[in-house]
């Protein structure tokens, strides 16, 4: 008897030992440090890995950022993909979590970040793909992350068997920006619309503002140190990206996202007539289902809520798109 406890004891190791094994940490030489992931991988060979690239924000691999933002929906989403026999690399951006710098006292100025410096993220873990062995690489961007992936694909990538936009902007961040401000502001003080307009239209332009120049309501937004940032990312029309991306294309929003709406995923889908769009009722920004339709509520019950599970919904699609490829 006890022979047989002692030889289940060690088939269970074996099995954990095993499970542990399909989780890997990733470490992957960069100019400014070492940028570090996750690799999951299913029980069976797989040659197709997906790379779920992060939204905007200090938002590590798993989703995550801070009290405010706790969803683990890139976990979710990783471990989802391994039940349907995909793999996938998940990873904290440049400065994020775990990906630091080579000086561990060193933390990049804010003036001195650009929207190319997470592309240029995006594209090693692609090449540390590829290195591996995966034959495919389908890129998952999630919000701003969709405009990253479509960004590299369009660019001519190599080795992009795919992109996915998984609640995408279907504008350019100086009209998202226009608009929510617009709103914000139209009933309170009309000049500071005005004012948003000229500031985004030189930011546009390469010039910068100075601080004197920003109205205080507008500081936090316009900040000098957060301006080259957005002017590199007002480069970027999503429209245009996803019109030149000659990979196959998924487009993903849910019905229930009040950040991106569902006209953003009609935007891109009508730049790129050959992708397949699906719109997921119920489905939040986090990717996660709810009912609530008033964003305060939605942080509290989504936001916040990392066991709440993302919408199977959204992994059959991706799972359904990846099978075709």
């Amino acid at each position: 008897m006890k022979t047989i406890q002692w030889l289940g004891t060690l088939l269970l190791l074996a099995t954990l030992l095993t499970a542990q094994a399909k989780e890997e940490e990733v470490a992957i030489p960069q100019p400014w440090g070492t940028l570090r992931g996750t690799l999951v991988t299913p029980d069976e060979p797989a040659n197709t890995a997906v790379l779920i690239i992060a939204g905007s924000g200090p938002i590590d691999r798993n989703g995550n950022g801070g009290p405010a933002l706790h969803t683990n929906a890139y976990y979710q989403l990783a471990e989802a993909l391994k039940s349907t026999g995909i793999a996938s690399l998940r990873y904290d951006k440049q400065g994020i979590g775990a990906s630091t710098y080579t000086d561990p006292n060193q933390r990049i100025p804010e003036d001195s970040l650009r929207f190319e410096d997470y592309i240029n993220g995006a594209r090693a873990c692609i090449d540390y793909l590829r290195q591996t062995g995966f034959e495919k690489v389908v890129l998952a961007g999630h919000s701003e992350g969709s405009l990253i992936a479509l960004a590299l694909a369009a660019d001519g990538e190599k080795g992009i068997a795919a992109v996915i936009s998984i609640a995408g902007a279907g504008f350019p961040i100086d009209e998202i920006l226009q608009i929510q401000l617009g709103i914000q502001t139209m009933g309170v003080n009309p000049g500071l619309m005005l004012s948003t307009q000229k500031i985004l239209s030189r930011l546009k332009q390469g010039e910068s503002v100075p601080e004197s120049e920003i109205p205080p309501q507008l500081q936090m937004v316009f900040r000098p140190s957060i301006q080259p940032y957005m002017s590199s990312w007002m480069q970027y029309d999503p429209r245009e990206e996803i019109r030149n991306v000659q990979q196959p294309v998924l487009i993903l929003n849910g019905d229930n996202d009040l950040q991106v709406s569902v006209k953003d995923a009609e935007a891109l889908a009508q730049a790129q007539p050959k992708a397949r769009k699906i719109i997921i009722h119920d489905m939040t920004h986090p990717m996660k289902i709810s009912q609530e339709r008033d964003m305060q509520q939605q942080v509290l019950s989504v936001y916040t809520n990392p066991a709440l599970p993302i919408s199977e919904e959204l992994v059959q699609a991706i799972s359904a798109f990846i099978q075709t490829l």
